[in-house]
């Protein structure tokens, strides 16, 4: 069966960069840039440079995807009125991803890291924490649930060559690595999550019909 050529536009603010991508067909182009509390000043911009880059036009979209959370309060509540306000002005369907899940694929489209314990930083000695495997099409799926946990509850992570990714890592790491003696084979606690990733993991739930109307696109706290 023939592929059909999707076009969706991605972006994600939970973390400290601004990220958006666009899928045009078998296209992606996407821009990064680092701009911690400065999100809402590059984010349309950076929409518009990718759009007219491809010389497509908003209303030619199939669909408007975003970081939904959780992450950045202030981040994602800048993405999800930016998803808002594109989706109701083009009449777009909207893609939530989970920036946790975004973060696991960043990992594995960076570095093909397959077993993934993702840990953000979510203040208060608390992380966003989250288990993802990558499945036989290269997608991450999620392990049981996400949670947000302090450093007084017990978990167990699963057994195996698990790799740590997310900031929580470099913040506690003494906590998670070394009080409770989890031997990871490598971490990487400066990655941030893609719209790129979020483009993959956006194409496969567009093709599910897994989307919301624009109206319904809202951050995602975990709390």
């Amino acid at each position: 069966m023939e592929r059909v050529a999707v076009k969706i536009i991605a972006f994600d603010t939970s973390s400290i960069a601004c990220s958006v991508a666009l899928l045009n067909g078998e296209d992606i182009l996407s821009i990064n840039k680092i701009s911690p509390k400065q999100q809402t000043k590059f984010i349309l911009p950076m929409i518009k440079e990718l759009l007219d880059a491809s010389s497509i036009t908003l209303t030619q979209l199939d669909a408007i995807a975003y970081g939904c959370g959780p992450g950045s309060f202030t981040g994602i509540r800048i993405a999800s009125s930016v998803a808002q306000g594109l989706g109701l002005a083009a009449g777009l369907p909207i893609i939530p991803v989970s920036s946790l899940a975004a973060l696991a694929q960043t990992a594995y489209l960076n570095d093909r890291w397959g077993n993934l314990l993702v840990a953000v930083d979510a203040r208060g000695n608390q992380i966003y924490f989250a288990v993802y495997q990558v499945n036989s099409v290269g997608l991450v799926e999620l392990v049981g649930k996400e949670k947000i946990l302090t450093f007084d509850e017990e978990w167990i992570p699963a057994e195996g060559n698990w790799y740590g990714v997310g900031d929580g890592w470099c913040r506690y790491e003494n906590t998670l690595s070394v009080e409770r003696k989890l031997q990871l084979t490598a971490i990487n606690s400066s990655l941030y999550s893609s719209a790129h990733a979020i483009l993959k993991l956006a194409e496969n739930k567009f093709a599910q019909r897994l989307w919301v109307e624009a109206s319904q696109a809202s951050p995602y706290y975990l709390r």
